[in-house]
């Protein structure tokens, strides 16, 4: 699969390793295990129930809190934002 990072993913990405709270090697090593099997088990993917973006994905950075949201249209997965699973939870909880 094709992965397209929105310049919000980028931001987030950059805040998480600039404060420790995650690193760049498990970052990179979760997309490249998505582009060679977005259906690993460890990713944990999965679309979301989402009246606004039906084509909501979640993916799991494997042994750690942080999610991506993706939007994944034919075979590209626009990576919209990294965040924890409390600001996962709440910005899907209305979604």
């Amino acid at each position: 699969m094709i992965i397209d990072k929105s310049s919000k993913y980028t931001r987030d990405v950059q805040k998480l390793i600039k404060s420790n709270s995650l690193s760049l090697v498990k970052i990179e090593a979760c997309e490249k295990l998505f582009e060679e099997d977005y259906k690993h088990i460890s990713l944990r993917y999965h679309q979301i129930k989402c009246k606004k973006d039906k084509n909501r994905y979640s993916i799991s950075i494997p042994n750690t809190q942080y999610r991506i949201l993706a939007t994944v249209i034919d075979n590209i997965a626009y990576f919209r934002t990294l965040l924890n699973h409390k600001s996962y939870d709440r910005i899907n909880k209305n979604c």
